[in-house]
């Protein structure tokens, strides 16, 4: 009995081994279910990264008034928009600010990223972060934003195929749950 309990368990610990893609335990528990939860550090600098050049590309557009800088970097974003439920609408923003200078966005200003695993190539990021316009007048626009981020597994890189941003009466159900 003891020879079978030490091979099972030999072989249970060699299949957890040889799994090709290394997922953290808590991220692994966290499959299918529908809460956040902050990353493993090894995960992080990609999520954080991903949601960066993300912001990026957003304020790129928003500052040259050219959805398409955001658009021919993420194509899916172009779909399936919908401004009743905050899909993908980034080229609102963008229509809305057309007077702007510059930009500075900081993607955990409220609080850190946290991520719920959908699958092995899927994760959404949760950002509570904030960005401030500066326009031509030297006035500012622009504030908090609570936004989830889709991203896919694309050739060993996550890269952003739906954006969801938390509307006024999403946010506050989404305060009064914490």
């Amino acid at each position: 009995m003891k020879k079978l309990l030490a091979v099972s368990s030999l072989v249970v610990f060699l299949c957890g081994c040889s799994d090709p893609i290394s997922l953290p335990e808590d991220l692994k528990s966290n499959l299918g279910k529908e809460e956040f939860v902050e990353p493993e550090t090894s995960e992080y600098t990609t999520y954080v990264k991903s949601i960066r050049e993300y912001m990026y590309y957003r304020t790129q557009a928003v500052l040259n008034h050219d959805v398409n800088l955001l658009w021919d970097r993420y194509p899916d974003l172009k779909n399936n928009i919908d401004q009743k439920t905050g899909i993908n609408i980034e080229k609102d923003e963008i229509d809305s600010m057309d007077d702007v200078i510059d930009a500075n966005y900081s993607i955990e200003s409220y609080e850190p990223i946290k991520v719920k695993r959908i699958n092995e190539q899927e994760v959404i990021i949760l950002v509570h972060g904030s960005i401030s316009y500066v326009k031509k007048d030297f006035d500012e626009a622009g504030g908090e934003y609570l936004i989830e981020v889709n991203l896919q597994k694309e050739n060993d890189q996550w890269t952003v195929v739906k954006t969801d941003e938390y509307l006024e009466h999403e946010y506050k159900e989404w305060l009064e749950e914490r």
